[in-house]
């Protein structure tokens, strides 16, 4: 793996924890949809994510781990 390749997956690492940790305050009621929103935003401009869409594999010691999408996953408790 190249350096470039393996500062990449650790930026789309990090980012995808955050979302999961903004995903669960809003799931947990401690912030409401549109600080969730606004947070996001900001989490995709300080780690460069255009569209969440676009990450899909993130390869980590010779194994390929996929992304969980938190955002759905949001979603849905909300409806619940």
């Amino acid at each position: 793996m190249f350096v470039s390749e393996t500062m990449e997956a650790n930026t789309i690492l990090r980012y995808s924890l955050q979302l999961a940790m903004l995903s669960k305050l809003l799931s947990n009621e401690l912030i409401n949809r549109s600080e969730y929103e606004k947070i996001r935003s900001k989490l995709m401009e300080k780690y460069n994510v255009i569209s969440e869409i676009s990450i899909q594999l993130i390869p980590h010691c010779g194994v390929q781990s996929t992304m969980v999408n938190t955002h759905s996953e949001v979603q849905e408790n909300e409806n619940s």
